[in-house]
């Protein structure tokens, strides 16, 4: 870097190995004193942490970005200025935060924060990059040890001169200054309650979201040669409003019999495929010939040597989330309540295509997942789906009907929004909407077994079936 040069601080993406990732995104910046492109460690620690826990990839990257703006913010705003105590410090997070929100092009050019050149942002932004200073600062006040160097006060002079003195002269405690802002920080990371008022969001209800109409569903059901995509365009649209990340986690043991129903949830045979959502690392339901009672986190490791998709690094290809489903019973899993008996006759069709597919090439012997590659003429065929995949297909799907995809919610997430306006439709309550969806709320707290009951007499009295494909 060039001594003086602006911005002082850049973000990168660098192979670091552990925990929940394979790279991480950090932070170089400029030595005040001879201009040399330090790394921050503690971002990369930071990083690191944030990825080992429920941060993906790209939620981690916004984290450390938002820390090196802050940096170069810091480094105009606190220029020639001693900002002493705890009110200076938050006052520089309020301003930055102001100044994210206004903008800064609009700034004479001799004004100290027009290199920024920051064009205003949403206060929905605003927020979230508040929240992840408070995460920051939080960070720090537990990223303390001899043989660690703490807040490297070259970086960005967060804290006064007295200060960084006394803590070089006691480097056994460098963070012992803080002690007495322990409490705000604390307070500040609990939520965004002392965020100014002109920079918190506006409240508003969530209105329409837009989604395929059915017709134009239909059709590209209709045209789809593929039975994987066939599938799980049926399943996405008829089948009780899955999330596509949950779907990609189905194993060839999910999909049973309907007279399995009694015994997951209870509830008789209703004459269409039994279509489990388990949880991807507790659920204990591993498939009729094994007997075990072990999670399929440890089965996965046991029999194929890796850990549940869910639980891949962000990075790695085959990942794909799992986020608040209800799952219940002893295995934990949830059922899928078909919307359409028209549908539900299609999805099994397509399923027993792709369950002698999995027979003839043996695919358990590699993995138990169900939606896999049939027909790719490389070494992925007969492998699991990426969401990648998943997503191209959904657009070759479109444009073969004549429909432009992601525009009005003609995208794979508008078919769940499809399928609860289709439940509406059919009559069916919200109550019983959020458990077929297996939302979290205080009604689908209930004890499952009658709320299972009561789903199967609801879309018994409704009009299924009635709805051709």
């Amino acid at each position: 870097m060039t001594l003086n040069a602006f911005p002082i601080a850049v973000t990168a993406s660098l192979p670091f190995a552990g925990p929940g990732h394979s790279a991480l995104p950090v932070i170089f910046f400029e030595d005040p004193d001879d201009g040399q492109g330090l790394l921050c460690k503690e971002a990369v620690e930071w990083a690191s942490q944030l990825s080992s826990g429920n941060l993906g990839s790209v939620s981690v990257g916004k984290h450390v970005k938002t820390l090196s703006r802050f940096i170069n913010f810091y480094h105009l705003y606190s220029k020639n200025q001693s900002l002493r105590g705890i009110r200076d410090q938050t006052i520089s997070i309020f301003a930055y935060l102001d100044f994210r929100l206004t903008g800064t092009v609009h700034l004479s050019h001799g004004h100290a924060l027009s290199p920024l050149e920051w064009n205003g942002c949403a206060r929905n932004t605003v927020r979230a990059e508040y929240r992840h200073l408070a995460r920051f600062f939080s960070f720090l006040e537990k990223y303390v040890g001899n043989e660690t160097e703490a807040l490297d006060y070259r970086l960005f002079h967060l804290f006064p001169n007295k200060v960084l003195m006394h803590s070089k002269k006691n480097e056994h405690d460098f963070l012992q200054h803080l002690a007495s802002y322990r409490k705000f920080w604390a307070d500040l990371r609990e939520d965004e309650a002392q965020l100014p008022q002109r920079m918190r969001p506006a409240h508003r209800k969530i209105g329409y979201r837009p989604f395929p109409d059915e017709s134009e569903i239909q059709s590209i059901i209709n045209a789809e040669r593929n039975p994987v995509f066939k599938a799980i365009w049926l399943l996405q649209a008829y089948g009780a409003s899955h999330r596509i990340s949950e779907v990609l986690q189905i194993w060839q043991d999910d999909i049973l019999p309907p007279s399995y129903n009694r015994e997951f949830f209870g509830s008789p045979s209703d004459g269409v495929p039994l279509v489990l959502i388990a949880h991807p690392s507790e659920s204990t339901w591993v498939g009729r010939a094994n007997k075990e009672k072990q999670t399929r986190h440890a089965f996965l490791l046991r029999k194929y040597g890796v850990p549940p998709r869910s639980m891949l690094p962000a990075s790695d290809p085959l990942y794909t989330g799992f986020k608040s489903k209800q799952v219940y019973g002893l295995h934990m899993t949830a059922k899928t309540w078909w919307l359409n008996l028209d549908a539900a006759a299609l999805f099994d069709s397509c399923v027993q295509e792709i369950q002698l597919f999995h027979n003839r090439h043996r695919t358990s012997r590699r993995h138990p997942y169900f939606f896999v590659n049939m027909l790719a003429r490389t070494d992925n065929m007969g492998g699991p789906l990426k969401v990648k995949r998943i997503e191209s297909a959904w657009v070759a799907a479109c444009k073969r009907v004549g429909i432009l995809p992601h525009l009005r919610g003609r995208n794979i997430h508008g078919l769940r929004h499809f399928t609860k306006n289709y439940a509406e439709q059919l009559g069916m309550s919200s109550s019983v909407i959020q458990i077929m969806r297996g939302d979290v709320s205080a009604a689908s707290q209930d004890d499952y077994g009658r709320c299972a009951f009561s789903l199967h007499e609801a879309l018994a009295h409704s009009q299924l079936g009635h709805r051709k494909n």
